[in-house]
């Protein structure tokens, strides 16, 4: 009898360096959605993830910057997740906390409480390192992101808003011209 997809267990480790070219690529399925159809046809996709790989080269190597990614493990082995946390200081009020860079569940494995079970993988961390609060940045067009963390006691503090004008060109190449 085969085990359905519901029925996976998932093992969470610290991340090796093997891991990260499928982390990178989660990041960059990450900020694709997050920019949502109408921007996502202005942005080229391969200048999103020449992006993303430098902003992860970046933090990986930035002096000062404490932070930590955590996977998720099938049985079998296969990658399922992964959450990467810090500790930065808060733009608002400059005390020191838990930020959560991001949070991925691969397609096949979603709505199965991966999701919550990484979210408390990257609390416990901030735990232990000494923080007092975590916080996170989640898309706007991303409600089951923003349900599991309401869900789990995290509360709106700002918004960003956006607008668009019309104005010099981007650093990066705009779609396909």
């Amino acid at each position: 009898m085969s085990k359905s997809s519901k029925d996976t267990l998932f093992h969470i480790e610290t991340a090796t360096e093997n891991d990260w070219p499928w982390i990178v690529q989660g990041q960059v399925e990450i900020v694709w959605v997050r920019l949502g159809r109408e921007r996502q046809r202005e942005v080229n996709r391969q200048a999103i993830e020449e992006h993303v790989a430098q902003q992860v080269a970046r933090l990986r190597k930035e002096e000062g910057f404490p932070n930590e990614v955590f996977v998720a493990r099938t049985e079998d082995g296969a990658l399922a997740g992964f959450v990467w946390v810090a500790k930065d200081y808060n733009d608002s009020t400059g005390q020191l906390e838990g930020l959560l860079l991001n949070q991925y569940v691969a397609e096949p494995y979603r709505s199965q409480g991966l999701g919550r079970r990484l979210m408390e993988t990257a609390e416990e961390w901030a735990r232990q390192q000494g923080l007092p609060r975590i916080s996170l940045s989640v898309g706007a067009h991303n409600t089951l992101g923003q349900r599991l963390y309401e869900s789990l006691g995290y509360q709106v503090e700002t918004l960003r808003m956006t607008k668009k004008l019309d104005a010099q060109e981007p650093e990066f190449p705009l779609a396909n011209d």
